[in-house]
């Protein structure tokens, strides 16, 4: 039999009143969202209502209120058709659909900007098809077909939840809640700290709105739940609004007090919370203890609120805390506060909540029991969150390949910001505010961009400038030091030169011929210094001034190397040593400079010399192939230091050996190189395996008319790649002095 027409047409305003709140859903979650998701949040919130109320026609209000099965499960009514059923029937399936879809989008804003959309409709449609159906049987079976259909076995119990602050909003909690932990924070939300980094929201104000809608809508919800328009309606509406405002105003006194400001999301939580806690028991308790309720709700949900983010749970608009807190907190408060005579359940009120407390308990295991087993094993299967670079971008591009003007602007200030790539410009959409802005912003990066070039110019004239600068301070300080060595060099053997000239016209007037011979051999071999330092001096003015030339000849370069080491014979004999000259027997004739190439030669033999001990011996070889020249000098001394080999043939640069006493301008190698480099030769030395260092030269046997000339602007290459001389037939002769010098000091 169907009731008055008025109570149809109640339900039916009702229902249409809880349709509303879909849409405040919407503007909430979108509004507390990031804007590069709100588009996905919204479709969401579109398609699980579509989803869930299309499988609670298919079997869901049928195993909710269909004919008892013992008290837990509804056996009829599925797929209903409006047009064979009572009006009534209809008019009911409307008005619990809406609370399904409400129970279903509870979870979309706690798992929201990071869940694949597939994966968050196959959440709506579990909760749809068997969480939401069952435990709704138990609370509320029997509400369409009364006593002959049976009821729930927690309705037989004394259960009272007369809009559902459990059964609708815990049942969204509790899976919210499950689906929350199990896919993890967002990405940023809790990497400076355990409180979290606070991630603004694309539109507060929308969320507001969204906050009203659902306030409004919160009078179809409560106030239909009478199916009837009795006159019990206005008290419930009443008393709806009024713990509204309870809990709203104790969230700001919280926030006051916590924050010292009163933070948008806390006044609309705290809304919520109060809308959520009266739910249960509106219909039963007075206009004060609603108050009470309502601010006691919106405590509970700031202080779980607080608890879940030193957890690191991250519920994006506050699901947990608003429905599944408050919604505990409400249905416990039915015992507390509810008239017994209201009630009917003819229970004290210890034994109500008794009942309560496993009602709420029996949602908890059914709601975890469930979703955790299934959604860990489609995890497993497909992951239900997107991937990182998906949600740094958005869900609405990785999901839906939809962007806005705003969100094409974002996204190009997101990119300039991320990787200082200025060549991307935003899209500009003509006659829009964000068009105008977007193409603003535009001419700003153009300023940017042509300043950024102009820094970089300004940058790299600075740091040719400042390397000029370093290698002239350093060329500078290498020359300084050269010189305050030179003077050395050239005092020392101008004092041997005056100093055994003195003795020997002092032994000239006693006739001591030995002496005097002795003396004269160190003159010679001073001034033989003296003149190769001049020499030195000299070449290194030419070759600063890129004056050096060479008069190529052909000439026997073994009759040079003779030459050579018959001009050491003083120098050899006061230190005891001898050269090893290794040569071919027949001549080695070459198209060279032949004063070059001696001079190329005295210098190597006079290092040679002066870096081994006395009584040694210094290897001097020559030897040719079919293209090259090749010469060896060899030292028994300690080596080159491996850090000092390449830059012993800079200009200035000496040996730590030279500065540790060994003598020497640090000169003559540079020298040495520049001549090489002339000759289109290259020279090179190495450290031997057994001890000592080894000088090597190789030189084209011929002149090539495109060999380069030393100059200030080029350095000699001292990597030329020439082919290795091969090893013909030698023979070794000898040049040795052992005679004993006298040194006097």
């Amino acid at each position: 039999m169907n009731p008055p027409l008025i109570d149809v047409l109640w339900v039916l305003l009702c229902a249409a009143l809880v349709f509303v709140m879909q849409g405040g859903f919407l503007c909430l979650e979108a509004g507390l969202t990031r804007t590069k998701n709100s588009i996905n949040v919204a479709i969401k919130n579109v398609a699980d209502f579509g989803v869930s109320i299309g499988l609670f026609w298919l079997i869901g209000f049928g195993m909710m209120f269909g004919l008892s099965a013992g008290g837990w499960l509804g056996t009829s009514h599925m797929m209903l058709d409006f047009q064979t059923q009572p009006m009534w029937t209809a008019a009911f399936f409307l008005f619990q659909a809406m609370f399904c879809g409400t129970a279903v989008t509870i979870i979309s804003g706690g798992v929201a900007e990071r869940v694949h959309f597939a994966g968050y409709l196959f959440i709506a449609a579990m909760v749809s098809l068997f969480i939401y159906p069952v435990f709704g049987h138990w609370a509320w079976g029997g509400a369409l077909l009364g006593e002959v259909g049976g009821r729930g076995w927690l309705v037989e119990m004394g259960f009272v939840d007369f809009a559902g602050s459990t059964v609708v909003h815990g049942v969204g909690g509790w899976v919210a809640l499950v689906a929350i932990i199990l896919i993890g924070p967002r990405y940023g939300r809790f990497e400076r700290g355990r409180n979290g980094q606070h991630m603004q929201g694309s539109s507060l104000p929308m969320a507001m709105l969204g906050t009203l809608m659902l306030w409004i809508g919160w009078v179809g919800f409560n106030g239909g739940s009478t199916v009837a328009f009795s006159e019990n309606v206005p008290g419930i509406i009443g008393n709806t609004m009024i713990a509204a405002c309870a809990g709203m105003i104790a969230a700001v006194f919280i926030g006051w007090y916590s924050l010292g400001h009163s933070h948008p999301s806390t006044i609309v939580n705290g809304t919520l919370a109060g809308l959520v806690a009266i739910t249960a028991g509106c219909h039963a308790v007075s206009t004060l203890e609603a108050v009470l309720i309502g601010a006691v709700g919106a405590v509970v949900c700031m202080g779980v609120s607080h608890v879940l983010e030193r957890f690191k749970v991250d519920d994006v608009i506050g699901a947990v805390p608003v429905h599944l807190a408050a919604g505990v907190w409400g249905t416990l408060a039915v015992a507390l506060f509810g008239d017994p005579l209201v009630l009917g359940t003819g229970l004290t009120m210890l034994a109500q909540l008794k009942v309560q407390a496993i009602g709420i308990a029996a949602c908890g295991l059914l709601c975890v029991g469930v979703s955790l087993p299934i959604l860990w094993a489609a995890n497993k299967w497909r992951p239900l969150r997107v991937s990182l670079d998906d949600e740094i971008k958005g869900l609405n591009v990785a999901e839906h390949h939809a962007s806005t003007d705003l969100l094409d602007l974002a996204g190009t200030i997101e990119h300039h910001t991320r990787t200082g790539d200025l060549s991307a410009r935003a899209t500009v959409e003509p006659f829009t505010e964000v068009g105008q802005i977007a193409q603003c912003y535009n001419s700003l990066i153009d300023m940017l961009q042509q300043s950024k070039a102009d820094i970089s110019d300004l940058q790299a004239t600075e740091k040719a400038l400042r390397d000029a600068t370093e290698a002239a301070e350093s060329a500078n300080r290498a020359k300084s030091e050269f010189l305050a060595n030179m003077s050395h060099e050239i005092r020392t053997p101008l004092h041997g030169i005056l100093s055994f000239a003195g003795f020997g016209l002092k032994k000239a007037k006693v006739s001591e011929p030995a002496k005097i011979e002795d003396y004269f051999r160190k003159i010679d071999i001073s001034g033989r210094r003296l003149l190769m330092l001049v020499n030195d001096l000299l070449d290194l003015a030419k070759l600063e001034a890129g004056k050096m030339t060479f008069d190529f000849e052909r000439v026997d370069v073994c009759a040079l190397a003779d030459a050579v080491a018959d001009e050491f014979s003083s120098l050899l004999s006061e230190k005891q040593m001898k050269v090893l000259l290794e040569r071919p027997d027949s001549p080695i004739h070459a198209e060279v400079d032949g004063t070059r190439v001696m001079q190329v030669i005295r210098n190597l033999l006079n290092n040679a010399i002066k870096f081994s001990p006395t009584q040694a011996h210094v290897d001097l070889a020559i030897s040719r192939d079919d293209t090259h020249l090749s010469l060896s000098v060899r030292d028994h001394g300690e080596g080159i230091p491996p850090d000092e080999v390449a830059a012993i043939f800079d200009k200035f640069i000496q040996s730590s050996k030279t500065k540790s006493g060994a003598g020497g301008t640090g000169l003559g190698l540079s020298i040495c190189t520049e001549i090489v480099r002339g000759h289109n030769g290259r020279i090179w030395a190495e450290n031997a395996p057994d001890g000592g260092a080894i000088f090597k030269v190789l030189i084209p046997l011929t002149r090539d008319p495109a060999a380069a000339t030393p100059s200030r602007e080029r350095k000699a290459d001292l990597n030329v790649d020439l082919p290795a001389p091969r090893s013909p037939g030698r023979r070794a002769s000898t040049a040795s002095h052992n005679n004993q010098a006298e040194n006097p000091s």
